[in-house]
C-alpha cells in the first residue's frame, strides 16, 4: 500500500507552491490558435493491468482538471484567483492527485498483477484526506513465488510506468493541468518514498522490518520474494536479515536516490506552480529543445525479478508538431508526418543472481499505412534467470472516420521482464480509444 508521508510531501510541495507562486504572477500571454488540448483515453486488456490503469486514472485525473479550469476561470489571474487556486492545490489537487495514484497502484498495478495469475483480488481504497487505509487483497494458494512477487511489484510498477507515460504527453505537448502535473509528480515519487522513508533498514532495525513483511509491506515482501526466487527462504526473521537481503537493500535505495533526482518531476512541480501563479490557462515550464525538437530526459528505478534496476530514458518530440498535439494527427492526406513521440532507454541492475540489463525504443504514429498510423515499442534484455530475451508491440491507430482515434495493440513477447507487459511468454492484445477534448 501507498503510505501516508507521499501524501505529506505533495502537501509540502503545495506549501511551498503557494509562497512562491505571487513572486511568479505576470502577465498572461494570449493563448495560440493550436493550443494544446488535453488527452482523453479508454484502454482495456484482459487483465486490466498497469497500461490499463495508467491510460483510464490518466484520463479520470484530465476530467477533473477539466472540471476545476471551468469553476476558477472567472476569477482570473488577480489576487484573489491566486489564493484560491493555491487553496484548491493544497486543500484539494495534491490529496486527490495521490489518491488517484493509490487506485491505481492497489487497482490496476497489485490487482492487475493478481488478474493475470488468477489470485482473486480485491481492493478498499480510503479517503484521499485519511492515512494508511487504502489496501489490496489476493489469494496466492497456488501461486509460485515468481507469481507472488510480480503482484507485489505490481503496485510501484504501475506508478512507475504511470509518471513516464505522463512525461511522454508532456514532450508531445498535450495539455496537463495543475492536478495532471501532480499526479506525474506523486507517481514518479512512489518507489523512492517506499525505500526512503518508510520501509525500515533491515540491518538496523531487523524487527521492525520483520513487522513491515508480516504487515504486507511491498519492499520487504519484494526482498523476501526475491530472496526466495533466487536462494533459500525468504532471509528474514525478527532478529535478524540474510545479508543478500541487507545488500539488495542498499541497492534500492542508491537506485531510489537516482529516481528522486527524475527531471520530470521537478519540471512538473515547477510547472504546477506556474500554473497555481498565473492561472490554469497559462503554458508550463518550456521544456529544453534542440534541433527542432523538445527532449526531457527520464530517470526512474524499477524492481524486477532479477532485482533492483535504475533507467534512464530519452523522450523526444518535433518541437513543431508538439505544440499542436493529437490534433496534429488530422493534417492532410499529402503532409509529412512526423512521430508525436519518440523515445530510447537503457536499463541496468544487479540483483541475487548477478546483472542484467535492457535496452528499448518506441515511437508513437510513425508510419502512416492508408486509414492508419502505426507506432509501437520494442525492448531487449539479458539477464541471468532467463537469459537473452525480447519483446515488441505494434499500435495500430484510425486517424479517419465516425471511429477515429480507435487503436489495437498487439505484441509478443519471450520470458523475462518488461516493465507492465505480461508476465507470460507469448501474444497479447489490447484495445483503446484515443480522444482530444
Amino acid at each position: 500500500m501507498i503510505q501516508p508521508g507521499l501524501r505529506s510531501a505533495l502537501l509540502l510541495f503545495a506549501a511551498v507552491l503557494t509562497l512562491v507562486g505571487t513572486a511568479l504572477v505576470g502577465p498572461r500571454p494570449a493563448l495560440a490558435e493550436d493550443e494544446p488540448t488535453p488527452r482523453y483515453e479508454l484502454h482495456l486488456s484482459p487483465t486490466l493491468g498497469a497500461e490499463t490503469g495508467a491510460r483510464l486514472v490518466g484520463s479520470a485525473v484530465t476530467g477533473t482538471g477539466t472540471g476545476e479550469e471551468r469553476l476558477f476561470r472567472p476569477l482570473g489571474s488577480g489576487r484573489g484567483g491566486i489564493a484560491a487556486r493555491a487553496a484548491r492545490t493544497l486543500v484539494w489537487d495534491a490529496p486527490m492527485a495521490w489518491w488517484f495514484g493509490v487506485a491505481l497502484h492497489e487497482g490496476f498495478g497489485h490487482g492487475g498483477r493478481a488478474r493475470e495469475f488468477s489470485a482473486s483480488p480485491g481492493v478498499h481504497l480510503g479517503s484521499p484526506w485519511g492515512g494508511r487505509d487504502s489496501y489490496a487483497t489476493f489469494d496466492l494458494e497456488g501461486t509460485s513465488t515468481e507469481q507472488q512477487l510480480y503482484i507485489y511489484i505490481g503496485g510501484t510498477e504501475a506508478n512507475t510506468f504511470a509518471a513516464g507515460f505522463l512525461e511522454r504527453r508532456a514532450v508531445e505537448g498535450v495539455r496537463l493541468r495543475p492536478i495532471d502535473l501532480l499526479h506525474l509528480l506523486s507517481n514518479r515519487l512512489v518507489a523512492s518514498d517506499y525505500i526512503l522513508r518508510t520501509t525500515p533498514n533491515p540491518r538496523t532495525s531487523p524487527a521492525r522490518f520483520y513487522a513491515e513483511y508480516i504487515g504486507g509491506g511491498d519492499v520487504a515482501n519484494y526482498l523476501g520474494l526475491l530472496h526466495q526466487l533466487h536462494g533459500t527462504g525468504t532471509g528474514i526473521t525478527p532478529t535478524s536479515t540474510d545479508a543478500t537481503i541487507e545488500r539488495e537493500y542498499r541497492r534500492l535505495r542508491h537506485q531510489a536516490f537516482w529516481n528522486a533526482l527524475d527531471p520530470g518531476a521537478w519540471w512538473a512541480l515547477a510547472s504546477a506552480m506556474r500554473l497555481a501563479a498565473r492561472g490554469d490557462d497559462t503554458a508550463p515550464v518550456p521544456l529544453p529543445r534542440a534541433g527542432g525538437f523538445r527532449f526531457l530526459p527520464v530517470l526512474s528505478n524499477e524492481w524486477t525479478p532479477s532485482g533492483g534496476e535504475a533507467s534512464l530514458e530519452w523522450i523526444m518530440a518535433p518541437a513543431v508538431q508538439a505544440a499542436g498535439g493529437f490534433a496534429s494527427s488530422t493534417a492532410a492526406p499529402g503532409a509529412t508526418r512526423r512521430p508525436r513521440t519518440f523515445s530510447f532507454i537503457a536499463r541496468r541492475g544487479r540483483g541475487p543472481s548477478g546483472a542484467f540489463g535492457a535496452l528499448g525504443a518506441a515511437a508513437e504514429d510513425l508510419v502512416p499505412a492508408r486509414r492508419f498510423l502505426l507506432g509501437g515499442a520494442a525492448e531487449i534484455w539479458d539477464d541471468p534467470r532467463n537469459g537473452l530475451g525480447g519483446g515488441a508491440r505494434v499500435r495500430a491507430r484510425l486517424t479517419r472516420g465516425y471511429l477515429r482515434g480507435l487503436y489495437l495493440d498487439l505484441g509478443v513477447k519471450s520470458q523475462g521482464y518488461w516493465v507492465a507487459q505480461p508476465a507470460t511468454p507469448g501474444p497479447y492484445l489490447a484495445l483503446g480509444l484515443l480522444s482530444g477534448d
